[in-house]
């Protein structure tokens, strides 16, 4: 009887089972070291595209490496976008100058009227009608400054001790309770004199304690007469200008609008 002898097995495939055999183990032992850095590597990968859509986008990456969005504001409600409304057109009637410069010629062009319809004494008129108190008003000083405006109340002899206090009369004072050309109008600025004797370029003597009631057409933007250092050319013109401005002025703005640095009056020029 015939046997059938095996055949002897190749040595390659001997090598190839053997090396099939150390993959396995190798990768059987170090399975969830490999897991780990390919999360790794996709984190990393993840990680730079998204930076990237952060550096186009505006947002910023959270801890957890998402990204959190700063460039899509919020929304406002109605309410809010009428009070932005609301202060938007406010600032423009404190800004609004439509009648010129009073002091242009000496004030001889002024009239009342004109200031009466302007856009600043309308938001006043506005405001009286829908409940507005000059006392909500808010008070901006500065020191060493002499506003420009039309007097809604007479200055001379009319003594307040603090600029302060001068603001106090102006948040008090009503249109219509002093008889003169400009009754009619609000008290918007204001200007007081803290020394013996404050010089300016007019015919008056202005002495310690005047208080100066004014309106002025945008009082966010007023006129300004002097300020400051007075410079020599300024000092020549007037022999008897100190050599700093002594006045204190300052204006009434509803609340949320800034006083501007204002502009150059003509009787800085005077």
């Amino acid at each position: 009887m015939q046997t059938t002898q095996e055949k002897p097995q190749s040595p390659w495939k001997l090598v190839l089972i053997g090396l099939l055999a150390l993959a396995c183990g190798f990768l059987t032992m170090n399975f969830h070291h490999i897991l780990r850095t390919t999360h790794i590597h996709l984190s990393l990968a993840q990680h730079h595209k998204t930076t990237a859509f952060c550096a186009f986008a505006g947002c910023k990456l959270g801890v957890d490496g998402l990204a959190i969005s700063e460039s899509l504001p919020s929304v406002k409600s109605a309410e809010e976008r009428l009070a932005d409304e609301k202060l938007a057109n406010t600032t423009k009637a404190m800004m609004a100058r439509i009648c010129g410069s009073p002091a242009i010629d000496g004030y001889a062009h002024v009239v009342p009227k004109c200031l009466e319809d302007s856009p600043t004494a309308k938001w006043w008129a506005e405001y009286y009608a829908s409940g507005g108190k000059q006392s909500d008003l808010v008070v901006h000083i500065e020191k060493q400054a002499d506003y420009d405006g039309l007097a809604v109340y007479w200055g001379i002899n009319n003594k307040k001790s603090s600029v302060e206090e001068c603001a106090e009369h102006c948040k008090r004072h009503m249109p219509n309770t002093v008889d003169g050309p400009f009754k009619a109008l609000p008290c918007n600025a204001f200007a007081f004199c803290p020394d013996d004797v404050c010089f300016e370029p007019d015919a008056h003597h202005h002495t310690k304690g005047d208080c100066w009631l004014k309106f002025t057409e945008g009082p966010a933007w007023p006129e300004v007469n002097m300020r400051g250092v007075l410079p020599d050319t300024y000092r020549r013109r007037h022999s008897q200008a100190p050599a700093a401005v002594q006045w204190q002025s300052g204006v009434l703005l509803p609340p949320g609008v800034t006083l501007t640095n204002g502009t150059w009056g003509p009787r800085w020029s005077w």
